[in-house]
């Protein structure tokens, strides 16, 4: 396999070149000219192009006899509709584009969307399908859906799978260490409903999947979910990482005409400053559905995929790795951990 990756310097990109270069592969990873590189992996190629501007993307040597593409790139965090497009919907359609004119080796391209493009289920009892009508509910995932919407235009010409994964976690995430924060704080605030549920992966999980729709002939022209087999709640989630870390916390649930404000207020903040808070009206909209659950039985059924992490371990593993980076800090053990309620503000 000679694997093309865009967002290798991401959190879930640099598991994916991980494994590829522990199986064998030959991984070039397509890196924007001001992307920072920790540490240059020796084992990959790294070539730069703008991911923004079609003619550096198409004529890019890193076309030059690859076989699989597998396209992580994307923004999470910006003000408007407008950036999010900038962000996600042009750097995929330029890379499709390229694949169209110069990858006539590729067998896959494997584009990692997201649960947002197609936005909350229901209920409880009726996870979101593949099949279903696509309803996202903020910029962000309309962003995502869009950059699908762009790739299937190349689809006669292109082999191509969509992933949509639902929130990953694991070590080198940076969004999921603000939940590990909250939870191990002395009071834990939730900034979402402490009883909504929602799907879950984690990265090793998710890499694998990648992997597996790569060379699968069934997966050709399809979109996956990729999501854990039981839903879990933002409450379990905080109980469960109080247990790993050994806290003892008060926890305390925003009321909803606080959190939009908050969100309100933090759009207006990033908007003056340029900066992206923690919370803003994106995330607050996000926030809102009671059910970010999704079905993954298709993927199951057709490709044979499962989950292996079990989300004790998982999260177990991703604190782990957080004190041993220095992004948090261990706190003094109180035995047993628990967790006590607290409403309002």
């Amino acid at each position: 396999m000679i694997a093309v990756v865009t967002g290798s310097t991401g959190f879930i990109g640099s598991h994916l070149v991980d494994t590829l270069v522990a199986r064998g592969a030959t991984v070039r990873a397509l890196v924007r000219p001001e992307s920072r590189v920790p540490t240059r992996d020796p084992r990959v190629s790294y070539v730069t192009a703008d991911l923004l501007d079609d003619r550096s993307v198409r004529e890019s040597p890193v076309w030059d006899d690859a076989t699989h593409v597998f396209h992580v790139a994307g923004v999470t965090k910006r003000r408007t509709l407008a950036q999010f497009r900038h962000g996600n919907v042009v750097p995929t359609a330029n890379i499709v584009a390229a694949i169209a004119a110069r990858g006539a080796r590729v067998r896959r391209m494997v584009l990692v969307s997201s649960q947002a493009a197609a936005g909350p289920a229901d209920s409880a009892d009726r996870p979101v399908r593949e099949d279903d009508p696509s309803r996202p509910i903020e910029a962000y995932g309309s962003s995502k859906l869009e950059a699908e919407q762009a790739a299937a235009r190349y689809a006669a010409t292109v082999p191509i799978t969509i992933v949509r994964p639902s929130a990953v976690y694991g070590p080198r995430d940076v969004d999921f260490l603000n939940v590990f924060k909250q939870a191990t704080n002395r009071v834990a605030v939730y900034a979402a409903p402490r009883d909504q549920v929602m799907s879950i992966v984690h990265v090793r999980d998710l890499v694998n999947a990648l992997l597996l729709v790569a060379d699968a002939p069934a997966s050709h022209d399809r979109t996956y979910f990729v999501g854990s087999s039981a839903p879990v709640s933002w409450r379990e989630l905080y109980v469960a990482i109080a247990n790993i870390s050994g806290t003892r916390s008060v926890e305390v649930q925003l009321p909803a005409t606080v959190l939009r404000m908050a969100g309100r207020a933090g759009s207006a903040a990033s908007f003056i400053t340029g900066r992206q808070l923690l919370i803003n009206a994106q995330k607050v909209a996000l926030a809102a559905p009671s059910w970010w659950l999704c079905d993954s039985s298709r993927i199951r059924s057709e490709i044979g995929w499962t989950p292996d992490v079990e989300l004790h371990d998982g999260l177990r593993e991703t604190y782990a790795w957080y004190l041993s980076a220095g992004w948090l800090r261990a706190k003094p053990r109180a035995q047993p951990a628990t967790v006590q309620r607290e409403d309002g503000v």
